[in-house]
């Protein structure tokens, strides 16, 4: 809070914060949205999710595209955190006033902070596991899914609640549509990516002959 109030005396060092919590925002939402996409090509068959993993490695795009990501995600963590209440008082205060507001804006920016924390770490122990057993393939992605599907399933959870509120959001905040479609929107968007990440949860696990 005490860097807060140190760059509310700057409003320009305020909204270049704002520009980046929002381009970086965006890039990681459509890097989860395709990401999503292409995991659930396992629905298509264990050959094309290997052919477009190859794919991946063959013209440099995992290799460019991780570190990129890594990065843009340090970016959003450092603008989007700067407003995170860090000491017991203001977040009992914090808490307080939602309660008393009772508005849902409110209690959207309270869980986008606590699902963003979570995946900071949950997102961190997928990305070392994911390096570590390099490169990806439909057996390694199965072996992976089955013995912790229970932690790929929090991580989907969160990540794609964390991804449609926050860009519901971001819309909102700079005034870019109006709140009632927007939200309708992104609720489907996000319906509809969350189904894609059960289906392939469970094809995974079908192979790996959990179920």
């Amino acid at each position: 809070m005490q860097a807060q109030r140190l760059l509310t005396k700057n409003p320009r060092a305020e909204l270049y914060y704002d520009i980046v919590e929002l381009f970086t925002g965006l890039t990681l939402v459509g890097f989860l949205w395709t990401h999503m996409i292409f995991v659930s090509t396992i629905l298509l068959g264990t050959e094309v999710y290997d052919i477009l993993a190859a794919g991946l490695d063959d013209y440099y795009l995992s290799y460019i595209g991780i570190p990129f990501i890594i990065i843009v995600a340090i970016m959003h963590v450092l603008s989007a955190g700067r407003r995170i209440p860090t000491r017991y008082q203001e977040q009992k205060v914090i808490w307080r006033h939602a309660k008393m507001l009772k508005g849902t804006d409110t209690w959207v920016w309270i869980f986008q902070v606590i699902t963003g924390v979570s995946i900071l770490a949950l997102g961190a122990i997928h990305v070392f596991v994911v390096l570590a057993q390099w490169p990806i393939d439909a057996a390694i992605s199965t072996e992976r899914m089955t013995a912790f599907w229970w932690f790929y399933l929090v991580l989907l959870l969160l990540g794609e609640y964390h991804a449609g509120f926050g860009i519901y959001r971001q819309f909102v905040k700079w005034g870019w549509f109006p709140r009632r479609p927007l939200g309708f929107v992104c609720k489907v968007i996000t319906t509809i990516i969350l189904g894609l990440g059960f289906a392939a949860l469970w094809v995974f696990n079908a192979l790996g002959g959990a179920l």
